[in-house]
């Protein structure tokens, strides 16, 4: 069922980004076929048309989202019962070296990091990873040129990123410390 579940969130993910790009790329006809020429009945069937589009992408992502909601909180719900489960065979001696309220915060704050990334961030990077690739081969046919350009910005950002990113995992770690 879960893998029944996931597959459908990934094809849901494919038609939220196909129609993000299919709507952007509709804009130039749009303009060129429509506005340009002063086709102002064509531009109202054709806007029809890309609301149609940008419903369509908007309905996919808004059921993938409830859907991993559903999944990841099903999923750390059995987490949490397992982990229920091991705490009760674990021995006397464990409780009484380790402050019970101290395990209960690290389960509780682990397992919330666990059904936020399940919920969001998984789906959230494979999202962006599609649109990513699809507005990079819509550039690329386009106009290479702005892929070349974009190219060179998106590079520096991620230079620039990778080196914040290093700065910050230090004091990440020590508040995740101090939680605990």
């Amino acid at each position: 069922n879960r893998e029944f579940i996931l597959a459908l969130v990934f094809v849901l993910m494919l038609v939220s980004s196909g129609g993000m790009l299919a709507g952007n790329y509709f804009i130039k006809p749009l303009i060129n076929d429509y506005i340009l020429p002063g086709d102002f009945p064509g531009l109202g069937r054709a806007l029809l048309i890309l609301a149609g589009i940008y419903l369509t992408s908007v309905a996919a992502s808004y059921l993938q989202s409830r859907l991993m909601v559903q999944l990841a909180q099903r999923t750390t719900n059995t987490m949490r019962r397992d982990l229920f489960t091991k705490l009760q065979r674990l021995p006397l001696k464990y409780f009484d070296s380790n402050s019970h309220g101290d395990l209960m915060s690290r389960f509780t704050n682990d397992l919330d990091n666990v059904q936020v990334a399940l919920e969001q961030s998984t789906v959230q990077l494979i999202s962006s990873a599609l649109t990513f690739v699809g507005a990079v081969v819509m550039m690329i046919v386009l106009s290479p040129l702005l892929f070349v350009v974009t190219f060179l910005v998106l590079m520096l950002m991620v230079f620039i990123s990778g080196k914040l990113a290093g700065q910050s995992r230090k004091y990440f770690k020590e508040q995740q410390r101090n939680l605990g």
